[in-house]
């Protein structure tokens, strides 16, 4: 019988120690009794590790969310599901969930348990839903109303006979239809990473050339950017698609432009061997992206400044883009701080 209970409850500490969930028993004290693998990384406490209160120690290291349609009850520790937010890591975000157990291994009586769950993708694609919503509000709306406007008042010219600005209103209409172009190609190519369809055509290229060409295209809507170039001789030519790597370019120096506050954006572009490698670095003198941002300004919607006020536009997927493209040629885009001030973009691309 001894063997057959010993046998018993290997199985079951083996099924709790193999969830995905974390499991954990609280003491009618509210000391911790027992906690699973899972549990124990989301506590992030070791095996052995004693936990006078569990509900303190819960809230020395999360901070709890309230939800809008959420029962949570600040009354009551075991109200739930309750989603708890890491006070060390704004992204890192678990629920809770309490259950009694009538009967526990070497336990006389019921006592309370926690069913702990990861749910910071679940968070994250939210975040990404409600971004979306932000987005598409915020950039579409001014290039339809504009269009609007114009087309209102280019039919009552027409009407009057009188066409002086018509020249103007309508060179206006092709930029704003371009924007709106340009808002809807990003959407698709964001859609065709996802799916893993974006198709490259790798040819030897020279950094030089498709430098110059991003910068014509950039120069058209910000034309005081000044750029620099300085390219070691064996990190002149690159394997990529051409207009791909353009785009990428362009995506960064528009950035460079678009989020400064100096009289005289400066981008400094240097192209240089590194190991195996090309590393094209590109420092600006911008408002720069703090530490705690650097990591995340590459998913999809990301903005360091999401509300419906910020001063600087756009969708927030020009950089996941990039990221896109880059790991479809076999190379990265990461970001750093400028020492002098600024952002430094690399990306690297194998020899």
């Amino acid at each position: 019988m001894f063997s057959s209970v010993k046998a018993s409850q290997s199985r079951f500490n083996a099924l709790l120690e193999s969830m995905t969930e974390g499991v954990v028993l609280i003491g009618k004290t509210g000391s911790l009794l027992y906690s699973n693998k899972t549990a124990r990384e989301v506590l992030s406490i070791a095996p052995g590790d004693g936990i006078a209160k569990v509900e303190n120690y819960i809230e020395e290291h999360f901070r709890k969310v309230y939800l809008a349609d959420s029962p949570n009850n600040p009354q009551d520790f075991f109200a739930g599901p309750t989603r708890y937010v890491s006070k060390v890591d704004s992204d890192f975000f678990i629920e809770a969930s309490g259950f009694l157990v009538p009967e526990f291994h070497g336990y006389v009586g019921p006592r309370m348990g926690l069913l702990l769950r990861d749910i910071s993708e679940e968070v994250s694609m939210e975040r990404m839903k409600r971004n979306l919503i932000s987005v598409v509000a915020h950039e579409l709306k001014t290039p339809v109303t504009t269009l609007r406007l114009q087309s209102e008042t280019l039919q009552r010219q027409i009407r009057s006979g009188k066409l002086s600005d018509s020249q103007q209103l309508l060179t206006e209409m092709l930029e704003e239809s371009e924007r709106l172009q340009n808002l809807i190609c990003d959407w698709l190519d964001v859609s065709r990473l996802e799916a893993g369809s974006l198709v490259i055509k790798p040819k030897v290229q020279t950094v030089t050339a498709i430098l110059n060409k991003a910068m014509k295209s950039v120069h058209l809507h910000f034309p005081h950017l000044e750029v620099s170039l300085k390219v070691e001789p064996e990190a002149e030519c690159v394997l990529a698609d051409k207009d791909r790597m353009t785009q990428v370019f362009v995506n960064i120096l528009e950035n460079a432009a678009r989020y400064n506050d100096k009289e005289k954006p400066t981008c400094n572009v240097r192209s240089e061997k590194i190991d195996d490698s090309v590393v094209i670095s590109f420092s600006d003198n911008g408002i720069g992206v703090s530490e705690k941002h650097l990591s995340k300004i590459f998913d999809s919607f990301y903005q360091v400044d999401m509300g419906s006020g910020r001063k600087v536009g756009g969708t927030g997927l020009g950089l996941s883009i990039c990221r896109g493209i880059m790991a479809a040629h076999g190379g990265k885009i990461w970001a750093e701080q400028n020492p002098k001030g600024g952002t430094v973009f690399k990306i690297s691309l194998s020899l």
